[in-house]
């Protein structure tokens, strides 16, 4: 089965983590930083992740009640009494579900991910081999320039600039193209003279 890149604003949403060892920190570790509430509910949990600011830890086994106003449920408990519980809990419920290494009971699938600011690039082989997925992830890292980050900076300011100045559509289009092609290619912004020039152009 394969999986569909879905890019999903996290921001405000309810995500719990069932599951408070290594396998629960490696996923806490990729959600960080992208406004999710993260609640991690089991009976021991990591000294790692009780002590990160931005996760809230309640120790005790799981009950069903606790999935009560997810968005998403990851569950890591490496126990498949309780994986199988959450799995059908969520499914009864319609709350999208990964259950740790069980491929047949995840809604999604964590890709392996390269994030720089605004640029995120997930690779994944639909649980195939996560090894091959982490090797394309590589190589594809080592084709980003590393001031990436004030590329899509000036890029993103370019936009409603252009647009201001041209009328056309189907210049505009042209014209943001070509300054995203001379940014990647030369890894660096354009000058005000070469933007102004830019403006001009035909394609």
């Amino acid at each position: 089965m394969a999986y569909f890149p879905f890019f999903h604003e996290l921001d405000n949403k309810n995500i719990i983590i069932i599951g408070g060892g290594n396998i629960a920190l490696e996923k806490i570790e990729r959600l960080t930083g992208l406004g999710g509430k993260i609640k991690v509910i089991a009976p021991e949990i990591k000294k790692e992740i009780s002590e990160a600011s931005d996760v809230e830890c309640i120790v005790k086994r799981f009950a069903p009640e606790d999935i009560s106003g997810a968005d998403f449920v990851i569950s890591a408990t490496g126990d498949e009494t309780v994986d199988k519980i959450v799995f059908d809990l969520c499914r009864e419920k319609k709350v999208p579900v990964n259950v740790v290494d069980k491929k047949d009971k995840c809604d999604f699938i964590f890709p392996s991910v390269i994030r720089r600011k605004n640029l995120v690039i997930g690779v994944s082989s639909s649980g195939s081999s996560p090894q091959v997925a982490i090797k394309l992830r590589k190589e594809i890292e080592e084709l980003i320039p590393e001031n990436i980050e004030d590329i899509l900076d000036y890029l993103d300011g370019l936009r409603p600039v252009v647009r201001q100045k041209v009328s056309d559509p189907h210049r505009r289009h042209k014209i943001l193209k070509k300054a995203a092609d001379i940014c990647l290619n030369e890894s660096r912004v354009l000058s005000e003279d070469e933007f102004w020039e830019l403006l001009n152009y035909e394609g």
